[in-house]
């Protein structure tokens, strides 16, 4: 009831005020460098509302709430819409697709993004500051088959996106998986007494690129399983940000929307509570499924659950809520091309 009303109180501040406030740090976004109030935004008073009015439906709210909005709306879903989620975990696109065929919708197109087009941060009740922005987005389409349908539908306002061959595959295409639990998890003591300080490339120091870079390798198994193309966290962050770097840390290190940021206010941050449910809980439940051992992972997961005393595994993203639940690799292959009529 509490976070209801905080989410209200939000979006009333924002419905309020004469515009967004926004300090931008990139040169790539549209109008340059620039600090702008931007006009004309409008506040619908129900979700409902909103779905019902657009034609693109792009979602750049947690993961973990995909969920509820799509459940409060679902009336609402049109087979001619699109859905965008920036970014979509592993398998969000999944998700969405079963929630809304279930609503009627089962020919809405669905696609997710590997990461978020800009990084930035809320600078105030309607102020935010661009820090970064992807010079090349991975997305995913479900089913596959109608992703050049979607990069033509979306190509005037997103030129930067660059298709992967399914949905699972561009879950697997952003960093977030090691970059954003593992630094908070080792840098808990601090974040816990100082929080939020300067966290500089996510405090990450050689020791905690290592455990990274352990990370990885188990998320590369779990694409050679699938039969993806194995890219690693550093290949990533440098086609994002065209940075250089011979090893993760370099690269991480070289990334400047990384620096001067504030670090997670507390354990509860987004970076644990929303990404180890909707990334690495469904990425550990698809590693089981395709014979994949994944030790750092699961260790990952299971200190979350320790240190928030809940237990991820039951309520984040599993094979069965992404529809792939006693599936093979070539099953989930076909599934992913065709969408659930390939089941």
């Amino acid at each position: 009831m509490a976070e209801q009303a905080a989410r209200k109180a939000a979006l009333d501040a924002l419905a309020a005020a004469p515009g967004l406030d926004v300090d931008c740090q990139v040169e790539s976004v549209v109008g340059g460098k620039q600090r702008a109030l931007v006009t004309g935004i409008e506040v619908a008073p129900a979700i409902t509302a909103a779905v019902e009015a657009a034609e693109v439906l792009i979602f750049m709210t947690p993961q973990t709430a995909y969920e509820e909005i799509l459940t409060a709306s679902a009336g609402s879903l049109r087979n001619d819409q699109i859905i965008l989620l920036c970014p979509g975990g592993l398998g969000g696109a999944l998700l969405v697709a079963g929630i809304a065929a279930k609503a009627g919708a089962p020919d809405l197109l669905v696609a997710q993004t590997s990461a978020m087009p800009l990084g930035g941060r809320n600078a105030g009740p309607n102020a935010l500051r661009i820090a970064s922005k992807k010079k090349i987005l991975p997305v995913g389409v479900f089913p596959a088959s109608r992703t050049q349908e979607l990069l033509e539908r979306l190509a005037a306002d997103f030129p930067q996106l660059i298709a992967n061959a399914n949905a699972i595959e561009t879950g697997f295409a952003g960093a977030a998986m090691g970059l954003h639990p593992i630094p908070m998890i080792m840098n808990a003591a601090r974040i816990e007494a100082d929080g939020p300080y300067v966290y500089d490339s996510y405090e990450i120091t050689p020791s905690i690129a290592r455990v990274i870079d352990a990370v990885d390798a188990e998320r590369q198994q779990i694409l050679k399983a699938l039969g993806a193309p194995l890219t690693t966290f550093a290949d990533i962050l440098k086609q994002s940000y065209g940075v250089p770097g011979d090893s993760f840390y370099e690269v991480v290190h070289a990334v400047p929307g990384y620096k001067q940021v504030k670090s997670p206010p507390d354990l509860r941050y987004r970076y644990l509570s929303e990404d180890v449910p909707t990334q690495l809980v469904p990425a550990v439940a698809l590693a089981r499924a395709l014979g994949v051992a994944t030790p750092m992972l699961d260790a990952t997961v299971n200190y979350t659950n320790a240190m928030h005393g809940c237990d991820y595994w039951q309520s984040g993203w599993n094979l069965e809520k992404l529809g792939l639940d006693g599936l093979d690799a070539a099953g989930i292959a076909a599934l992913l091309a065709s969408g659930f009529d390939a089941r």
